[in-house]
């Protein structure tokens, strides 16, 4: 991990790979580790940079509500830093938001944007789900693992997981960042409604079938949304980065090549 001063505000990354840069946002409560698996399951000639939100991994943490605009902003200062004038932005969850968001605002720096468990506008269900997570986060990071586990994996998943589910979940809850609460109540008021159709750039739109936090229709309404965009729909709920990461990565691979 590395980190980056812009504008007095310390950044955490991970860059790993050397080749065609992508910048990838992580969904919330995570760090950059979170795109560990699709990034051994994709074509070594890829660059990853993966971004960490205020309050994740070595970014520091924020003084007061996250403004999306400015985390955009620094991911997009962060890639000129590295040299990358032009690149692919994936996101996951609310990383998803902030690659469509970073594809509308710095469309010349955009080759392809991917929107994996995305959304554009946070309705009343999730609003009650992404307080539920901050209620549980106050009381036990373990007893909220717990809960994410049950309702974000299939059924199958958890079938799989069975027999060593008590040790990942410790290992879940140990990985829990501190700048959770504030990402959550960024999740709870995300609109970006309007730049779905200010998005130029090739858009590969991944959903999960079973879904139960960020339900299957919110990809749908950005595929339909977004000029030209394609959808993916896989059978796996909100945890498909943990549950199906070689089908995210060829998907992905085909999308950046």
């Amino acid at each position: 991990m590395s980190t980056w001063i812009n504008n007095g505000r310390t950044i955490g990354f991970s860059s790993e790979g050397a080749g065609v840069p992508i910048l990838a946002f992580h969904g919330t409560t995570q760090s950059a580790n979170a795109w560990a698996q699709v990034q051994q399951a994709c074509p070594a000639s890829l660059q990853w940079v993966t971004f960490e939100f205020p309050g994740s991994g070595e970014s520091e943490m924020p003084n007061g509500p996250i403004d999306l605009d400015v985390v955009v902003a620094d991911a997009v200062a962060l890639m000129k830093h590295l040299g990358h004038e032009r690149f692919h932005v994936i996101g996951y969850s609310l990383g998803a938001v902030a690659a469509l968001r970073c594809a509308a605002n710095f469309s010349a720096s955009v080759i392809t944007v991917t929107s994996l468990c995305g959304w554009s506008q946070t309705d009343a269900r999730m609003k009650v789900t992404f307080d539920l997570w901050r209620r549980l986060i106050a009381i036990d990071n373990e007893l909220f693992m717990r809960y994410a586990l049950a309702d974000g994996y299939t059924a199958a998943g958890l079938q799989v997981m069975e027999p060593m589910f008590d040790v990942v979940v410790g290992m879940a809850a140990s990985a829990v960042q501190p700048g959770s609460d504030a990402q959550l109540e960024l999740d709870i008021r995300i609109d970006i409604e309007e730049s779905l159709g200010r998005i130029t750039a090739p858009c590969l739109v991944i959903g999960g079938i079973e879904d139960r936090w960020v339900d299957i229709s919110k990809s749908r309404h950005i595929a339909a949304n977004v000029p030209g965009a394609t959808l993916v729909e896989l059978p796996a709920g909100h945890l498909v980065i943990g549950e199906l990461p070689a089908e995210i990565a060829s998907a992905v691979s085909a999308h950046v090549a």
